[in-house]
Formats: C-alpha cells, structure tokens, sequence
C-alpha cells in the first residue's frame, strides 16, 4: 500500500474528474490520500471529499499566501471537529518567496502560531509548508514550549535546516522535483532522512515526477516517485513503501 500524503484534490484541474484520479491511484496502490485545505473554502471541500471517498483524508488549515483571508481560529476548530476524516492541520507555515521584504512577516507569524497551537489542543499532527523561511521557522519553535508532530512537505531548503527539524521530531517528505536529473541537491538531502521519518508525496498537480514532468500530477504518480527514492537510497521498493506506509500511518493515525 502507498500513501500520498499531500496531494491537492480541491484543485479544480484534478477535482472536475475526482472519482477517474482516485481509482487511477487505487491501481497502482495508493490507497490513502490526504488533501491539505489553504483556506477555508478549500478546507471545506477537502472534508467534503474525505467524507466521500474511502481512500480520501482531509486536513485543516490556512497556507500563509492566505494571510489576509479574514476568519476566526474558532472556524479551524470547529472544522476540524466536523468529520473524523480530518487528521492534521495543514498546510499551515510561512513563505517569503514572493514577499521578498518580508513586510507580512507578523502576520504570518501569528497565523503560523495560531494554527500550530491548535494542533496541540486537539492533539493532531501539523502539515508544514516552508519556502525561504527557514529562520523564521526557528524563531517561531523556539518560542514555544511545546511543538505538535508533523511533517515538512516537499523539501527544498538546506542539509542544515533538515537536521534541526528532524531533532524536533518531524516528518519530512519529497515531491516528483527530487527526479530531476539537474537536482542532485535534493537527492543528497534524501539520503540524509532517516526512513523512519520519510515520507511520500505528490504535491499534486504540481510537480510532477521525470518522465512526466510538465505535465499535470495526480497521487497515482507518487510510486513512480518512490520506486526512484528506493533506488537512490539503494532500498528495495517494498522495503521503502512498507516503511513510509508505516510511517504515514503512526503520524496521521490512519487505519491500516
């Protein structure tokens, strides 16, 4: 069995054609796929959708390119509660890619704080999002006394960053851009994870897998992924998909 733990099914380029995704996925073995929210519109859709299909999690959250959407945490709790298909907060973090001067710093802040203090008080894990905020992502752990489990989706920053947040405790993960031929940095970063703290993701329809780059990404893609994991990391398939299974299984508490 394969999980892909973070795929986008909200998104209207997979969404239109829901059911055709999720049984391509259940023939190649992936049989759980967990949909993060961005905001809460998306969120809302991500549970309707867990709460359809078997094979479909959901997960609650604001992304930080939301950070002026206007809304109450309340409304985080109260969806989160709604379905016993939400299983994490997420995809919840911060980004300064586009915010070069960092001017919605605070509020991303406050926002990333808010949510990950929620994932504490319902004790569920958190789906983190970093892109040129790796600092930032310290300040904020080491203002807090205590951190939620959770997972850093689609790795991109540096072998020193993975250290600090694999000693935290987390989960990291890496989408089809580690099969590029040019990014030998992220394959170097792969084989610094533990497998016990490996992941699988799609970060579907984004970022599709080599040979299929380019074109739209949908969670079946997520073994072509993994079967190129297992042989960088010199693993047999099965010893890496029987692993991250594991692993997805014991963070998100999913049944097996």
């Amino acid at each position: 069995m394969l999980v892909d733990t973070h795929c986008h099914l909200t998104d209207k380029k997979l969404r239109k054609n829901i059911e055709d995704v999720v049984n391509r996925a259940s023939e190649v073995g992936v049989e759980k796929i967990i949909a993060p929210g961005t905001n809460l519109g998306d969120t809302r859709e991500a549970i309707r959708l867990a709460d359809e299909f078997k094979s479909i999690y959901a997960l609650v959250g604001v992304h930080p390119e939301h950070v002026k959407d206007v809304f109450d945490i309340e409304e985080l709790r109260k969806l989160a509660e709604s379905s016993n298909k939400v299983v994490g907060i997420g995809e919840i973090g911060l980004d300064f890619f586009y915010d070069k001067e960092k001017a919605t710093k605070t509020s991303q802040v406050d926002l990333f704080k808010a949510q990950l203090k929620l994932a504490l008080e319902l004790g569920l894990p958190a789906m983190i999002h970093c892109r040129e905020a790796e600092k930032e992502i310290v300040d904020v752990f080491e203002s807090m006394d205590k951190l939620p489990k959770g997972q850093f989706h689609c790795w991109s920053a540096d072998s020193e960053f993975l250290e600090y947040v694999l000693k935290k405790g987390f989960y990291v993960s890496f989408c089809g851009n580690v099969t590029y031929k040019n990014n030998e940095m992220l394959k170097s970063l792969l084989k610094e994870v533990p497998i016990d703290k490996l992941l699988l993701e799609t970060d579907s329809p984004y970022l599709s897998p080599e040979p299929l780059r380019g074109k739209l990404n949908e969670p079946k893609n997520v073994k072509i992924t993994a079967e190129f994991m297992a042989k960088t990391l010199g693993l047999s398939f099965e010893t890496l998909i029987n692993q991250t299974t594991k692993n997805s299984l014991c963070l998100y508490c999913l049944e097996n």
